[in-house]
């Protein structure tokens, strides 16, 4: 399995852009092309960020959410991870130079479950570090969020790497039980390694 889900990561992540047959035989299991979606790369705000028409209370658990994504995902708990997220959600996932892959439903919690797994066991411990979380939009029941941050390591507790600093779009959706994740793209600045 470790294998298979090593496989799959490379794939994604040192993809050629090449629109070949080949190209579309890197796509791992439970991901489609997605030549749509591109990383967030400008700043125009249509309101002024400095405004306060919105419900702190909202603006927080929504902080909150985008922090808790971090600490789910570097402790490996995948329940935990998935749970932030909609049923229906879609995880778009893409390094510079290559089209992104698109996740969703199953082959969204299959590949993402793998990778977990594989690195648990890889010696490997990855934080990520949400530095800037910027409101682009938010209403009574959306938010629509830009954040960066650093991707780090450390291996096997004795180095300590920065691996890539991180793009991250997050279109999110209150519900009955809070604040979820209904879309997110994962575009950090520089392909990110397995070691």
């Amino acid at each position: 399995m470790k294998p298979i889900a090593s496989l799959a990561l490379i794939a994604l992540l040192l993809a050629v852009s090449a629109r070949s047959a080949s190209a579309d035989a890197a796509v791992p299991e439970g991901g489609t092309l997605d030549t749509q979606s591109k990383p967030l790369m400008t700043y125009a705000p249509t309101m002024n960020p400095g405004e306060a028409d919105f419900d702190a209370a909202d603006r927080l658990a929504i902080a909150n959410q985008i922090y808790a994504y971090s600490f789910a995902y570097d402790n490996y708990e995948a329940d935990a991870w998935f749970s932030l997220f909609t049923p229906d959600a879609v995880f778009v996932a893409g390094v510079p130079g290559s089209d992104a892959i698109s996740f969703t439903g199953e082959g969204f919690r299959k590949f993402w479950t793998a990778r977990l797994d594989a690195f648990r066991t890889s010696g490997n411990l990855r934080r990520h570090l949400m530095t800037n979380i910027l409101f682009l939009e938010q209403t009574a029941d959306t938010a629509h969020v830009s954040v960066t941050g650093l991707l780090t390591n450390a291996k096997d507790g004795k180095t300590f790497t920065a691996i890539s600093s991180l793009n991250y779009e997050g279109w999110l959706v209150k519900g009955e039980d809070g604040w979820k994740i209904q879309r997110w793209h994962d575009f950090p600045d520089a392909p990110v390694s397995e070691n």
